[in-house]
């Protein structure tokens, strides 16, 4: 069995790379998903299920789908559930974007069809009665759909395979957490929201005391489900928290990244609270991340980024994600807001660096003994991880075929090196940079490279035609 990518998260989580090694080697990773297919597994797993939700992640990485009638599951996992495919031409406000081939007034919006994954299926413990399964998406004629970002995400799972590799790929999430609930946020304009502690606790043991009920709860929640949640812990904004997870497959890891968001903000609610995954939701506050781990492993089960030292395949997957990154930085970064989070000494990148350990760098390099591995800090919390993981892949595998060279490591403060390529300042350099790269195109296909195109130049309309709370109090009197 081809063999590849170790992650792990920041914090204190060890990089067991010959365990990993004979867990692959005894078939134990062969499909990570927390419960095999299959009709007996199914029929565990849904013993005293009423409901089952039956959920499709859209083009934000948010869950859009039915609920399903016990009765009428048998029927749905065998042919599939009828849905109009409005969830593949959606903006961050579940509203119809214009232009796109793939639905529309011009297509009338039909159906299309949601094939159950049943390796998926999870029972939260935040709804009674019920259980969620993430789909494929299929057209009525029984066609996947090349534009649905899990097939997206697919294609690069399919490219590893083909290269004779497999990945195991970690997303930490970073979020702020608020005493107030969500109607409460939203009738006030989402300002002046209280933070569920008064100052930031990094690492601080008092101040995540204080929070320690509402992070159990999701431990437990997660864990239920199969989410392990390796570490909590506080971070650098008031009430900004930090959740890590073990590492797994490719899309087994989007998937759960996608359940684990919407679990939170369902406790949350449950619980009176909200919080938020934007990028940037406060001037003076630190913006949240969803740095992601990664490594190779051959299929031999040896680290294909090097031990103590970059091999010459970990030094040109490293360039490539280095050098090409920044015309991809809309999969990692998708709104106007995510470009707030680029500010020197912000933790976040401004250019794309490397170096040993340097948080302040776009690409972190650590080395545990068994074998290097990479932390790639540029997306945000607002990313969808089946677009994130996808441009994150392009770019180090481009390197590897073109054979390129990594830069010299950076050593101390990173937001002083300007030698490197930049983070694009914007929204619109990030969406201009995407329409004219020649990689995406090809590897994402030229169809999908439009889709996306598409929702890119949509998203940066609509942040033009924005009147902010920032023009208002800065110019309405003295303009």
């Amino acid at each position: 069995m081809p063999i590849v990518a170790l992650t792990g998260t920041r914090h204190g989580v060890e990089w067991d790379g010959a365990q990993m090694k004979a867990l692959h080697q005894h078939g134990a990773l062969a499909g990570t998903s927390v419960l095999p297919a299959g009709e007996v597994v199914s029929q565990a797993m849904l013993a005293g299920v009423e409901t089952v939700v039956v959920c499709v992640p859209d083009n934000i990485g948010r869950l859009i789908g039915k609920r399903v009638d016990i009765a009428e599951w048998p029927r749905v996992a065998q042919t599939g559930l009828p849905i109009p495919n409005f969830h593949l031409g959606t903006n961050i406000e579940n509203s119809p974007v214009r232009g796109l081939d793939v639905t529309g007034a011009h297509t009338g919006y039909p159906n299309g069809n949601l094939i159950p994954d049943a390796a998926t299926l999870r029972r939260p413990d935040w709804e009674s009665a019920t259980a969620y399964v993430i789909a494929d998406t299929y057209t009525s004629d029984g066609d996947l759909v090349g534009m649905a970002p899990r097939t997206i995400l697919r294609r690069q799972e399919q490219r590893l395979t083909e290269l004779g590799l497999t990945t195991l790929i970690a997303s930490e999430l970073e979020f702020y957490l608020y005493t107030d609930s969500y109607r409460d946020g939203f009738a006030g304009g989402y300002r002046d929201l209280t933070p569920a502690w008064h100052f930031h606790g990094d690492c601080d043991v008092f101040v995540t005391t204080a929070e320690e009920p509402f992070l159990r709860r999701i431990r437990q929640s997660m864990r239920g489900m199969g989410l392990t949640v390796a570490i909590t812990q506080g971070e650098n904004g008031p009430g900004q928290q930090e959740l890590n997870f073990h590492p797994t497959s490719l899309v087994e890891m989007a998937d759960r990244h996608v359940i684990y968001k919407h679990g939170v903000k369902s406790i949350a609610r449950l619980e009176g609270k909200s919080v938020t995954f934007m990028a940037k939701p406060n001037v003076d506050h630190p913006g949240s991340g969803a740095h992601t781990h990664i490594s190779l492993y051959d299929d031999q089960g040896d680290s294909l980024f090097g031990i103590d030292e970059l091999s010459e395949a970990g030094a040109a997957f490293l360039a490539g994600v280095l050098q090409f990154s920044p015309e991809l930085a809309w999969m990692h970064a998708p709104f106007a807001n995510s470009y707030r989070r680029f500010q020197p000494g912000s933790m976040a990148p401004t250019h794309m660096s490397w170096g040993w350990d340097n948080r302040g760098c776009a690409v972190r390099a650590l080395d545990r003994g068994d074998g290097i591995h990479f932390e790639f800090k540029l997306p945000g919390a607002d990313m969808n991880p089946y677009f994130s993981f996808s441009a994150l892949l392009i770019a180090g595998l481009e390197g590897m075929r073109l054979g390129l060279t990594a830069p010299p490591a950076t050593h101390g403060n990173a937001y002083l090196t300007h030698d490197a390529p930049a983070v694009p300042a914007d929204l619109g350099d990030a969406v201009r940079a995407f329409e004219g790269s020649e990689l995406a195109a090809r590897e994402l296909t030229s169809q999908v490279h439009k889709h996306l195109v598409t929702l890119a130049h949509a998203e940066l309309d609509a942040s033009r035609r924005a009147v902010t709370s920032w023009d208002l109090e800065r110019g309405f009197e003295r303009a």
